[in-house]
């Protein structure tokens, strides 16, 4: 008989799997929806361009169009592979500021402030540069210093010190205001996933990795889950029972669906679709953030200030294909962007509200996902919102737990998030005017400096704002009974079932949200061996 049952070999899934099995006691089951991460796109980490609209390594939600913006749908790819969204990111290594998880502390949650889950954060760590007092040196996922940069990129973290935003040698130190190198999940060329934190569990005796085997439902004995009914890859319905606790670990889309397929949600909702409610938990589907990045975008004066001159060119993208393989370098061997920064809109704030992103190339992108690479030399700096107020729901349209589920993400509903992101493209535009960069000849074409007026910037940030796939939040914790957890990350009104992925953040992380997600792994990790 097992002991657990984890739904999901995601981010978050594969490192609760590792550490459950270490003793050798437990029985564990580890399902996965989606097929192994053997791939050479997973593999190089400038690969993850080939996969986004991938359906073989992807889910490719489609949001619900709003007028907030400019009714427009967008793709949200999440990985459906082992490591999950981790197999196939951009590689970046952000854990925000302590302040967020501070908050979550003042909210209720707790056990999670900064200091609390800072040795979470070193536990899986192999990053043999980075200070041990903030990073651990002997964890099984490999994290770089990302610092052969492009001479451009050289030239935008000094204009970033002209206009006044300090270089940070270590934004991952809980204190990320300022600019720097970034630290990346990149380590001698290669990608590192959560697999990477799997794999020594992979050959234990009492862990059984399931892939291509999709869990429809839960399943209940009075108020106490039991264990999950599981389509396998033939189409077969099959029911898997255990003996301690089922964990949800199927993302921030993944998750509330399942449970709402279970009898867990919105009773009333559940009800008018022919579900019996089990737990009435209206909070399950809601609270659904996400990070939206808008770009300015830069034609060049010179071709070699653009890797665009290599990925608009086959002949060119062969070379280094070519390169990556034989030494593990060049274009293929970056991660999405090359700078790792910060910055407050408002000094009265207690830490920054908007991540620099800046790339060496630029491009557009369709609602589908697909990214075009311009033809001319350009670059993109784009400003991240990290503090977003829009909220949006998770929410079944169906009692068939295979028919689509409605994403509405509610993307910039509210007008703080305008006003945030406005400001914070002001401030880059001034980087990109201070000489280091400005000898350079850059040219803004989009938007172009006719848009310069609250209202202008308002109308292109509506068109323009794309997700950077970091959907968190829709099974929050908190410490009050409305919150669909409690801070052991049990589910509240079941028994025997916690959630642990990303859907568990009561507020969105500053950053990218990979590295949170490992954390609250290894955290919930320990939290269910407690009580075992």
């Amino acid at each position: 008989m097992l002991d657990y049952i984890i739904i999901g070999a995601g981010t978050a899934g594969c490192v609760l799997a590792n550490r459950l099995t270490a003793s050798g006691q437990n029985r564990v089951l580890l399902l996965e929806a989606g097929r192994k991460d053997n791939s050479l796109w997973v593999n190089m980490p400038f690969g993850f361009t080939q996969l986004l609209d991938n359906e073989s390594f992807a889910w490719l939600y489609k949001t619900v169009p709003t007028r907030s913006f400019a009714d427009r749908f967008l793709t949200m790819t999440q990985g459906k592979m082992l490591g999950g969204s981790s197999s196939m990111n951009g590689n970046m290594y952000v854990r925000g500021h302590a302040n967020d998880y501070n908050g979550w502390a003042a909210a209720g949650c707790t056990g999670w402030s900064w200091e609390e889950v800072l040795p979470y954060y070193k536990k899986s760590q192999h990053f043999a540069e980075g200070d041990p007092k903030y990073h651990g040196h002997d964890g099984e996922m490999g994290v770089s210093w990302h610092r052969k940069l492009e001479s451009v990129t050289e030239a935008f973290i000094e204009a970033a010190q002209e206009a006044g935003i300090p270089f940070n040698e270590d934004t991952n130190n809980g204190n990320n205001l300022g600019i720097g190198y970034p630290q990346v999940t990149i380590y001698q060329g290669l990608r590192q996933s959560t697999a990477s934190i799997l794999e020594p569990a992979m050959n234990r005796s009492n862990l059984n990795i399931r892939i291509h085997a999709q869990v429809l439902r839960l399943v209940f004995d009075g108020n106490r889950v039991v264990g999950v009914e599981v389509k396998t890859e033939g189409g077969e319905k099959e029911i898997v029972r255990c003996e301690k606790e089922v964990i949800l670990s199927a993302g921030a889309i993944g998750s509330p669906q399942i449970l709402q397929h279970s009898g867990i949600g919105d009773g009333e909702h559940l009800n008018s679709l022919g579900i019996d409610v089990l737990v009435d938990s209206p909070a399950v589907g809601k609270n659904l953030q996400d990070h939206l990045s808008v770009p300015l975008k830069y034609r060049m004066a010179s071709a070699s200030d653009s890797i665009n001159r290599f990925l608009s060119s086959k002949f060119r993208m062969l070379g280094q294909l070519i390169r990556w393989k034989l030494a593990r370098e060049g274009v293929m061997a970056k991660p999405v962007t090359e700078v790792m920064g910060f910055f407050k809109t408002d000094e009265a704030l207690s830490c920054p509200d908007i991540q620099i992103g800046m790339k060496p190339y630029s491009f557009n992108v369709s609602p589908e996902g697909d990214a075009r690479i311009d033809s001319f030399p350009g670059i993109s700096v784009q400003a991240f919102n990290v503090n977003s107020y829009s909220r949006g729901e998770v929410k079944i349209k169906s009692n068939d737990p295979e028919k689509r589920t409605e994403i509405d993400i509610n993307y910039l509903s509210d007008g703080r998030d305008i006003a945030a992101t406005t400001r914070g493209l002001e401030r880059l535009r001034e980087v990109m005017k201070q000489p280091a960069i400005k000898r350079l000849g850059p040219v803004e074409v989009e938007p172009g400096e006719e848009v310069s007026q609250p209202s202008d910037f308002e109308a292109y940030i509506r068109k323009a704002a794309d997700t950077i796939y970091h959907p968190v939040g829709t099974c929050a914790m908190g410490g009050d009974e409305s919150s669909v957890l409690d801070p052991q990350l049990k589910v509240r009104g079941a028994e025997g079932l916690r959630v642990v992925d990303a859907s568990i953040m009561p507020k969105i992380t500053s950053g990218n949200t990979a590295a949170p997600t490992i954390m609250i792994g290894e955290k919930g990790a320990d939290l269910v061996l407690a009580d075992s």
